[in-house]
């Protein structure tokens, strides 16, 4: 009864005195009428409910999961419902920003999927989405070295066969990320190069590589620089067995290299999208072979709670899934179906320990107390039951802040950070504190009136001085430092809406990570086009942009002494399609890690563009 279902969707812009349209129609492509339904989609943009809709009824809105019924609720076979939105979140510029699933809920309460056609531009032809990967252009290898980042000191000599691989431990920590990134090119091989790993007065990531008469050492203060070395060798070797026109293996080697920042960071949101534990430790390999060394694990959002916490069950029973008639609703190119995943404590022990064996810390995140939506619908006690109003976060969810005035809320949050101590031993815990409505809980009998500025410091208050007192560096959101809640003492915050926001922070003293969302959110699209996928609230950044900019040059001179680092942070909000998430992160991942391990003075664009197509993409060939 419900086969051809069909949802078309044309974006116009707005002209002159015309506001923007959304205009979407639902076809009813079969041989029996429908009656008593409703029409639900989910994507990325957020309607305005204080609009009304052209010939439809707007029945809910949770962010962007949206439920319409049509007037008069009957559609007749072989017939269409055509209807118009005109207030969005912001304009549409890309098609993956619009409807990407979509069903029908029937009048006996079943749902029946609908088939989800791309929107397209009015009065366009029908496009072809830009999926492929993306590549650096303008490249050029002038001494045939693909090595990515580039060392601080290289001198190479001539030319030489590529070997078969590397001669090294095959139980190693070379031949584990070999393993995950490369399972058929056999880099390592009795056969080929044998390779001796020497202990060095060097920092623990600096390494000294020297290869020749078919031999190689690499000297180094610890377990990372040997890898790093072994991988700048099987960088060369990849490369000149793909592209022996353009790349050489060297006959003589020297490399002698370090970071130029401690902190070189990618954030991946597993919230808004479930990654598998497999799939995270193909990721992570990715990291390493970049010589990224902080993977920020985003596990809590207002779209899902991704880890078990022993004492409250129901975070993960109710608040890792979401599809129809469930606690959380269907939301960002997910439909009816359940849809969603968490992570035992088992698994997060052993990407843990993968990370640790590739120089990689992770460091975990629970967001609070904004981003909590999820948590709130597993756990709707803690609220406060007198609270009558409601405030919608920026991502258009409704009361989705942890109320710091319910007495339960401290103890759960305490709970639940004590936990990530246990299953996470790294310095850095991540406690979110960005976003909270400015109106939270202003209804709420319990907060008595108090502004929600001076609640959430608070809260961050209490958490820095847990954190404090366990040994750990309190890690934050730039927000962090409103109200003093986290001072600058033993914490770190991450500077994301603007490069303007990283100074100030260093000035009063934090040490900063700079991450700014117009250069480093790999979410990002890469051009304005629109067949090109991506979010578009920051703007865009090519490869090249996101290459050059310079995060030290946001600081005076001498100012840097706070710069910890580099961080791309990548949110998952339009990531449900994996080549969505291949085109918008490579090689874009590649470009911040160069920035955070090489010198300015040595970048060198055309160089990258041209090497940076030899670097890993998980779930692509080379």
């Amino acid at each position: 009864m419900t086969a051809g279902l069909h949802l078309a969707q044309e974006w116009w812009p707005a002209e002159g005195a015309e506001p923007p349209r959304w205009v979407l129609t639902l076809e009813n492509r079969g041989d029996t009428a429908l009656e008593g339904f409703t029409l639900c989609w989910t994507g990325h943009c957020k309607l305005d409910p204080a609009h009304p809709l052209e010939n439809a009824q707007l029945l809910r809105r949770v962010s962007n999961f949206t439920e319409v019924a049509m007037p008069g609720g009957a559609l007749a076979a072989r017939a269409a419902w055509r209807f118009t939105v005109r207030a969005i979140n912001v304009p549409l510029r890309h098609w993956s920003e619009a409807a990407q699933a979509a069903y029908l809920v029937l009048a006996d309460g079943t749902t029946a999927d609908v088939t989800v056609e791309l929107c397209r531009p009015g009065g366009t032809a029908p496009g072809t989405p830009v999926l492929g990967l993306a590549q650096a252009e303008g490249g050029r290898l002038d001494d045939g070295l693909a090595l990515v980042p580039w060392p601080h000191h290289v001198v190479a000599e001539g030319a030489t066969t590529p070997p078969p691989g590397l001669s090294v431990n095959p139980e190693g920590d070379f031949a584990a990320l070999c393993a995950l990134l490369f399972p058929g090119e056999q880099l390592v091989d009795p056969a080929g190069i044998p390779v001796a790993l020497e202990s060095a007065d060097l920092p623990e990531e600096a390494y000294h590589l020297h290869f020749a008469g078919g031999q190689a050492r690499i000297a180094a203060g610890g377990p990372s620089g040997h890898l790093y070395g072994q991988i700048a060798l099987a960088q060369l070797l990849r490369a000149a067995r793909a592209d022996p026109a353009s790349c050489r293996f060297p006959a003589r080697l020297t490399i002698e290299d370090a970071p130029e920042h401690g902190w070189r960071g990618t954030h991946l949101d597993v919230a808004r999208q479930y990654y598998p534990p497999d799939e995270l430790a193909r990721f992570i390999a990715t990291l390493a072979w970049n010589r990224i060394n902080r993977f920020h694990l985003h596990l809590t959002d207002d779209e899902a709670w991704r880890f078990e916490l022993p004492a409250y069950p129901e975070l993960t029973a109710r608040g890792a899934w979401r599809g129809h008639g469930l606690a959380i609703p269907p939301l960002l190119g997910s439909g009816a179906a359940r849809h969603g995943g968490a992570y035992s404590r088992a698994e997060l022990a052993a990407l843990v320990a993968l990370a640790g064996r590739f120089g990689i810390t992770v460091v975990p995140e629970i967001d609070v107390p904004g981003h909590c939506f999820a948590a709130l619908a597993a756990l709707p006690w803690l609220r406060d039951p007198g609270e009558t109003g409601e405030y919608w976060s920026i991502q258009a969810f409704p009361n989705n802040s942890l109320n710091p005035a319910v007495p339960a809320m401290l103890p759960f949050v305490e709970a639940a950070f004590g936990e990530l101590l246990d299953i996470f031993p790294g310095k850095w815990v991540h406690v979110g504190a960005d976003e909270v409505p400015h109106d939270a809980w202003t209804t709420s009998p319990l907060a008595t009136g108090r502004a929600a500025p001076a609640l959430q410091a608070g809260v961050l208050r209490h958490l820095h001085a847990m954190l404090r007192a366990a040994g750990r560096v309190t890690t934050a959101w730039e927000e962090g430092s409103l109200g003093g809640g986290i001072t600058p003492e033993a914490a770190l915050l991450i500077a994301w809406q603007s490069p303007a926001s990283a100074p100030p922070l260093a000035a009063a003293g934090y040490d900063v990570v700079v991450a700014p969302a117009q250069h480093y959110y790999l979410n990002m699209a890469l051009d304005p086009g629109w067949w090109e996928p991506g979010a578009s609230w920051a703007g865009w950044s090519s490869i090249a942009a996101t290459y050059q900019f310079d995060p030290a040059a946001l600081f005076t001179s001498g100012a840097t002494g706070r710069l910890a680092g580099v961080q791309c942070c990548i949110w998952s909000e339009q990531l449900h399609d994996r080549r969505v998430f291949r085109r918008l992160v490579f090689p874009r991942l590649s470009a911040v890690a160069e920035t955070g391990w090489t010198a300015p003075a040595r970048k060198d664009w055309r160089r990258f563009a041209a090497a940076s197509r030899f670097m890993p993409v998980p779930g692509a060939a080379l």
